[in-house]
């Protein structure tokens, strides 16, 4: 997969995860995306590299790992573990047109805002599952 921020200065490529993308509708996903839910794609935190504008990453530490953010023009990016986990989630909003993955599951709807119905036409989790 390859993305970038709103601006342009931050570009860079991961291996995706195959089949994994899923809406999250946790509050911090909600409120760090400024949307009723997030849809992230899984990939191999070890494949991630950066054509450009590394050095205008932002980090926030947030419950279960790390949020990443342009620091120009404060496009939402990625989630990453702490060090020594190979985890990388994508927003898929950053990512260019030519991408295909498609959401198999909405997640964390027990977190969900109260105007929001998630679709039916995928299955749906009160949190994420060990599966995904």
């Amino acid at each position: 997969m390859h993305g970038q921020c709103l601006c342009g200065e931050i570009e860079f490529t991961a291996d995706e995860v195959p089949g994994v993308v899923f809406n999250c509708h946790c509050s911090r996903c909600r409120r760090s995306h400024g949307a009723d839910y997030a849809t992230q794609a899984f990939a191999v935190r070890s494949s991630l590299t950066f054509l450009k504008g590394e050095d205008k990453l932002t980090e926030y530490e947030s419950t279960g790992g790390i949020r990443t953010f342009c620091s120009a023009c404060g496009s939402r990016l990625m989630n990453y573990g702490k060090e020594g986990v190979d985890y990388l989630s994508v927003a898929t909003a950053c990512l260019d047109n030519g991408y295909q993955g498609r959401a198999v599951a909405h997640c964390c709807t027990s977190g969900k805002a109260p105007w929001h119905t998630p679709t039916t036409d995928i299955a749906s989790y009160p949190e994420l599952p060990d599966n995904l």
